[in-house]
């Protein structure tokens, strides 16, 4: 097997961590979860074997189906020293499917904000007055819905929010597209019990489509305020603008929802 992760940011505490599983040949290890058994352990200890001392077995890796490029499992992990954490997954029914390694630099505190941490009062772009959505987002068909209120603004109304950071058009691993089109679903779903917002990573969208030049972009001010070097990125803050969901890399709508339903019920 071979395994990577698709986490950049990771803090002490708890954290969800996307994992990356293929064979050795390439091909890919999907939809597997009960095949599967994922430990860590923490900087200095050995690594291995799974009933060594000290490790720690994840006991809730899910499989996320994605629309592109099939997807990935998602791992709940806490951290509770700072350094390089060993990650090992193996396939508990076939040995011959060597364990695969991986690891996760754990920071004493996140760039990015954590789970509850206030949120950063950004103010986002919103629709133009000439109604020019290719201004603000690379979005091929934008959906005005997702750029009908500030960030800092809707935290002002008190109810949930969810921001993704994407620029679907220039996207290097493929799923802002898809994520925001996961935004505007859950839009459609909660419209009127929390606010949907999308932030373009370029602020220059529209002279970059015009010029077919993606070396002109200029990232977004807002970026640097959010503090994370990926994408895409979505954050779910609840009415008091705290963030209670944050997620690196693409995220399925299911597991947005799990995040959003507590705070929605708590807004009720």
């Amino acid at each position: 097997l071979v395994v990577s992760t698709a986490a950049s940011d990771v803090g002490l505490g708890t954290a969800r961590v996307p994992l990356l599983i293929q064979k050795l040949d390439g091909t890919r290890f999907d939809d597997a979860a009960g095949r599967l058994e994922v430990a860590y352990w923490s900087p200095g200890s050995p690594g291995s074997p799974f009933d060594s001392e000290g490790a720690r077995v994840v006991s809730d890796l899910t499989w996320r189906e994605w629309p592109v490029r099939g997807g990935a499992y998602t791992a709940t992990m806490t951290f509770d020293a700072v350094g390089l954490w060993m990650v090992t997954v193996r396939a508990v029914d076939d040995d011959n499917l060597l364990p695969a390694r991986t690891g996760i630099l754990v920071k004493s505190k996140t760039e990015a904000p954590d789970i509850g941490d206030p949120a950063p009062l950004s103010t986002t772009k919103t629709i133009p007055a000439n109604g020019n959505l290719r201004s603000i987002t690379s979005a091929p068909e934008p959906d005005p819905d997702l750029y009908a209120i500030s960030f800092d603004e809707a935290v002002g109304t008190g109810l949930p929010t969810v921001i993704t950071f994407s620029t679907p058009a220039y996207c290097q691993s493929g799923t802002c597209g898809p994520q925001t089109e996961v935004l505007s679903k859950l839009d459609d779903a909660y419209k009127g019990r929390a606010n949907f917002i999308h932030v373009e990573i370029f602020d220059n969208p529209e002279e970059m489509l015009a010029t077919g030049d993606p070396s002109l972009g200029v990232e977004a001010g807002v970026i640097r305020e959010w503090g994370f070097h990926t994408e895409p990125w979505t954050f779910v803050v609840d009415g008091s603008g705290i963030v209670v969901g944050r997620f690196e890399a693409f995220t399925t709508l299911i597991e947005i929802e799990e995040s959003l339903a507590p705070v929605l019920e708590g807004a009720q």
